[in-house]
C-alpha cells in the first residue's frame, strides 16, 4: 500500500495523486486501508489533499469524511456525551458504533446504519409485529442467517479478535461474537418495531422475543437465531459449569449490553498484549458507568 512521508511534511503531487485515485476505487478493502493510512497522517496533509481533489468526485468526499472525524471530539468525550443523552440508558446503536471508533476511527459508520435501514425495508413487507411469533422469528432467521450468512465466529476464546466485537467488521465479515450478532439482531428489530430484547446470559449473550403472554422465547443468533427453551438455557449454562440462576435469563439495558461488549474487547485486547487500548477501554467503561 502507499506510503507517506513523515508527519509535518508536505505530499509529493505524485503522492496526492496516487491517494485520489485509490479513494476512487470500489473495493472496500482498499478504501478501508487508505482511509486509515489519512486518519494517521493528520488534518494539515489531509487538508492538502482535500485541496487537490476534484469537487463533487468520489474521493474528494472520501477526504471530507475523514476531515470531518479528524475534527471530532476525543473518544472519551464521546462517550462522556452519549451516556448523558437518556436518562438512566444509552442508545444501543450510537453506542455500538462509537465503540468501533477505537479500532477504526477511520471508519465511515453512517454506511452501516444506512445497511442496517435497507435490510430492514427488505424485510418490512415480510414481517410485522402482529404476525406469530414463532413465524416472525422464522422469518428474520431466514434473512439474517440464510439469506445475508451471518453466523457466529468458531473458536473466538482461543483465537482473540477484536473485529468479532466491532460492529462493522462484524457486519462486513458476516461473523462475530454473540453479544455483537444479538445486537445486530436488536438493531434490525428496533427498525421493524419488533419486540426482541437482550438476554444476558453468562458467557453466552442471546436475545428473546416478548410476548403479551409472557412466554417469551429465546433464541440464539450465534447459533442461528436457534430457539432455546429456558431449560435448554440452563443446560448450556450447567455443560460450562455455570449454576442456572432466577436471573440468568434476565432482560437487559442498552448500557449493559455495551459495556459488556466493552468488557469482551478488554479481555480480547489483554490476550493480544495491548495494554495501552485496555486502559482506553477501562477509562471509556469508567465514563459510561458514572452516568
Amino acid at each position: 500500500m502507499l506510503k507517506t512521508e513523515a508527519e509535518g511534511v508536505r505530499l509529493e503531487p505524485t503522492q496526492i495523486e496516487a491517494i485520489l485515485s485509490l479513494l476512487s476505487d470500489r473495493d472496500e478493502e482498499i478504501l478501508n486501508s487508505v482511509r486509515k493510512q489519512l486518519f494517521e497522517m493528520g488534518k494539515a496533509r489531509v487538508n492538502q489533499i482535500l485541496d487537490a481533489a476534484e469537487v463533487g468526485t468520489r474521493a474528494r468526499q472520501e477526504v471530507e469524511d475523514v476531515l470531518r472525524r479528524l475534527r471530532e471530539p476525543s473518544l472519551e468525550q464521546q462517550f462522556s456525551r452519549l451516556a448523558a443523552t437518556q436518562e438512566g440508558d444509552v442508545e444501543l446503536e450510537a453506542g455500538a458504533f462509537t465503540l468501533v471508533k477505537l479500532g477504526y476511527p477511520d471508519a465511515a459508520l453512517d454506511r452501516y446504519a444506512d445497511r442496517l435501514d435497507r435490510m430492514a425495508a427488505v424485510l418490512r413487507p415480510q414481517i410485522s409485529s402482529r404476525d406469530h411469533p414463532l413465524r416472525v422469528i422464522r422469518c428474520m432467521n431466514h434473512f439474517l442467517f440464510k439469506t445475508h450468512g451471518f453466523r457466529g465466529q468458531e473458536n473466538y476464546s482461543s483465537c482473540p479478535d477484536p473485529d468479532n466485537s466491532f460492529l462493522n467488521r462484524v457486519m462486513d465479515r458476516k461473523r462475530g461474537l454473540p453479544i455483537a450478532l444479538s445486537t445486530i439482531t436488536l438493531l434490525l428489530a428496533r427498525r421493524l418495531d419488533l419486540p426482541f430484547a437482550g438476554v444476558g446470559m453468562p458467557f453466552h449473550f442471546i436475545v428473546k422475543y416478548k410476548t403479551d403472554e409472557d412466554r417469551d422465547i429465546f433464541l440464539d443468533p450465534f447459533n442461528k437465531g436457534e430457539i432455546l427453551t429456558r431449560n435448554e438455557c440452563a443446560d448450556m449454562l450447567t455443560r460450562s459449569r455455570i449454576p442456572f440462576k432466577e436471573n440468568s435469563l434476565r432482560e437487559v439495558s442498552d448500557r449493559e449490553i455495551l459495556t459488556r461488549m466493552m468488557v469482551n474487547l478488554v479481555h480480547t485486547y489483554k490476550a493480544l498484549g495491548r495494554g495501552q487500548t485496555v486502559q482506553t477501554l477501562a477509562r471509556l467503561v469508567r465514563t459510561l458507568s458514572a452516568h
